[in-house]
């Protein structure tokens, strides 16, 4: 059988036969250091047998002893992924030389193509410094792009936030309470998800890409249409009205506005829907609404047989200035410039802008707004917080403040319970959305597919509204939670004599003037800081 001489000199010879290397010594004493010079320099031999090594370099014999294999000249390997292939050369230090680069490059496509590698390669290699043992890329696939998922943007209702403005003449108090559209008007769009685009692996195959997912866009048709666009769908407003969101479906309510003062022309208004009063609320008149209420005149409101809103808000620009008759009622929060002997109630929050003057005023929380504002007289009834700046006058009136107070430990529960339930509803949402990403709707589908998808696609609407609500719920619980104690009676500038604290059943009758102090309620007891 032919073999390869690698190395002979007096001492050894290092020859091949087919993949196999051997050793023959023709005399011992070679000396190790010298031995191993030998090897760096034959980086094709992979020494498979030490032992036998080390025997032959220490006794002279004619017999040729196995010691190792020869290793691939040329060894590719390629990624999982199929984007990358590497390649090694386990070549002599000559071969990989620039002068002998034509041949290397020759070898090198030779056995790419036997490993079918035919997409990326890098003929830029071949132009650098190689060497023997080390790893380089030597074909890149193109990854694929994945589509992009579809964007939703829909109109955003602005959080009613009041804005108070002292300039020395007069006193403003801003708010935009209801969202109005007119017909036509934009309400929100979805740019269809993208196909995404193909790749190739180095071998050429083609990588195709994960399509996005297009999410429904709800609304509710019989307000609201849509209108097809290229690739995206704009929703329009079908009719004017107020913007708000059932869940998560946008709708356009009813809406109703007064260019005026509501009086003898138009008689009390009783409306299913949002209302806008332009001018003010005669004396002796009533306006009652399903929705949000706004009254815009910098005037204000007087003896009025009433203001309610059975679902919404009511933001009354100029004030209340009564005899004791007026009674505004909401389910949810009232803003107001002032009040003055009038009856306010309401679910939420009490925001007062300047003052409140021998007024009786029920809700959650109460919220005098500006830095010089007050309570003078009257009674306040709240169930988390009071916060004002000035509590009572020099005149020295009899002011009661009364907080129901809470259970901490109750409500922290509560708090504990709704972020759970959060996370249950996200996973179902999360688990909806993958459902939905596998199926596309523009496909033919059995009744009973047709079916499951929209009963998917219903309880997906469903679901960021119940998300949303127990979101707004978890805000306002965290909000209480920032009070002191079990109820919080906030005075941040001064508090005056024969006024009365009242936490929990428990009270404290202030009998001197005081500074910024705070009342709590903790361990059985009202506390003040």
């Amino acid at each position: 059988m032919k073999h390869q001489t690698f190395y002979k000199d007096d001492f050894v010879e290092i020859f091949a036969q087919a993949n196999e290397v051997f050793i023959k010594t023709f005399k011992p004493g070679l000396p190790l250091n010298q031995f191993n010079a030998i090897l760096l320099s034959l980086p094709q031999i992979q020494i498979t047998n030490f032992s036998t090594l080390n025997d032959a370099l220490k006794i002279a014999s004619q017999s040729p002893q196995k010691f190792g294999q020869l290793k691939e000249r040329i060894v590719i390997s390629v990624t999982p992924d199929e984007l990358k292939a590497f390649v090694t050369f386990n070549l002599p230090k000559e071969e990989l030389e620039i002068k002998n680069r034509e041949n290397l490059i020759i070898e090198t496509y030779e056995v790419l193509k036997k490993k079918n590698i035919t997409f990326g390669i890098k003929k830029d290699l071949f132009f650098g410094d190689l060497e023997t043992g080390k790893k380089y890329v030597i074909a890149e696939g193109m990854p694929a792009v994945d589509g992009e998922d579809c964007k939703i943007r829909m109109y955003e209702l602005e959080e009613p936030r009041p804005e108070i403005k002292e300039d020395g003449k007069a006193n403003y108090y801003e708010l935009k309470l209801i969202n109005k559209v007119k017909a036509g008007d934009w309400l929100g769009e979805r740019i269809d998800a993208t196909e995404g685009f193909p790749g190739k692996t180095v071998y050429g195959t083609t990588i195709y890409p994960v399509r996005g997912k297009n999410y429904p866009l709800p609304y509710d048709r019989n307000t609201v249409y849509e209108v097809v666009q290229d690739k995206k769908v704009v929703l329009y407003s079908k009719t004017d009205g107020a913007v708000n969101y059932f869940g998560d479906k946008i709708t356009v309510s009813n809406y109703l506005e007064i260019d005026g003062d509501v009086d003898f022309k138009t008689g009390n208004i009783i409306f299913d829907g949002y209302v806008t009063i332009k001018g003010t609320v005669t004396d002796g008149f009533y306006v009652e609404a399903t929705k949000d209420i706004e009254i815009s005149s910098p005037i204000g409101i007087g003896n009025v047989k009433g203001i309610k809103s059975r679902e919404g808000s009511i933001y009354i620009k100029g004030g209340i200035s009564s005899k004791g008759s007026a009674q505004i009622s909401a389910k949810k929060n009232i803003y107001t410039k002032f009040v003055d002997n009038a009856k306010l109630s309401c679910g939420g929050i009490a925001h007062i802008g300047f003052y409140c003057i021998n007024s009786t005023v029920e809700a959650k929380e109460v919220f005098i707004e500006s830095v010089k504002g007050n309570i003078i007289g009257g009674q306040i009834k709240a169930e988390v917080k009071t916060t004002v700046p000035v509590l009572g006058s020099q005149l020295e009136p009899k002011t009661v403040i009364v907080l129901t107070g809470f259970d901490r430990k109750k409500l922290t529960k509560t708090l504990e319970d709704i972020g759970e339930k959060i996370n249950k509803l996200k996973e179902e949402q999360k688990d909806l959305k993958l459902y939905m990403s596998k199926i596309d709707p523009s496909k033919e589908m059995t009744s009973r597919q047709a079916a499951e998808y929209n009963s998917k696609v219903q309880r997906l609407s469903e679901l960021k509204g119940e998300l949303k609500s127990l979101e707004e719920e978890k805000k306002n619980i965290a909000r209480y939670l920032k009070a002191k104690g079990e109820g919080e009676v906030a005075i941040t500038k001064k508090v005056y004599p024969n006024c009365i604290i009242i936490i929990k059943n428990m009270q404290t009758e202030i009998k001197e003037s005081c500074l910024a102090t705070t009342f709590f309620a903790a361990d059985g007891e009202i506390k003040r800081i």
